[in-house]
């Protein structure tokens, strides 16, 4: 896992306006996938558990995940999903969104030595939106 600890900032994205649009999602995750500044952190805790750490505008927010598990995580919003991820590759993490009413959505990062791709795609809509990050630490 190359990418355990590193800290990658969003600098570019495609569709994101489009998935957003056609998924009829919320304000605050509109906010939040439309902002120009969030960093990311994946950090290796043991065998099977990692952190996830997000800072957007200031905000900061982590979780600790088991790959393979669903847990219950609060939005923002105050709606609860559950999130499961999984290890595709040493360079490819998956996370499915499954909230209570609604689409699945799924995030398939895959991480280079200086980079980072985000692929999001939410089922029953036919846009796929791509989000990419530069390595910063």
């Amino acid at each position: 896992m190359a990418f355990s600890g590193k800290k990658f900032r969003r600098v570019g994205s495609e569709n994101i306006d489009a998935l957003l649009n056609a998924a009829d999602v919320g304000e605050s995750a509109k906010h939040m996938l439309r902002s120009k500044t969030p960093t990311f952190k994946f950090t290796k805790v043991d065998d099977n558990t990692f952190n996830f750490c997000l800072e957007n505008e200031g905000k900061v927010m982590s979780h600790d995940f088991k790959l393979g598990e669903a847990t219950e995580t609060k939005r923002r919003d105050g709606s609860v999903v559950s999130v499961t991820y999984t290890l595709e590759s040493d360079n490819v993490l998956t996370q499915t969104i499954k909230p209570a009413n609604g689409a699945q959505s799924h995030f398939k990062r895959e991480f280079g030595e200086k980079e980072a791709k985000l692929t999001i795609t939410i089922e029953g809509i036919d846009v796929v939106a791509v989000v990419y990050y530069e390595l910063v630490e």
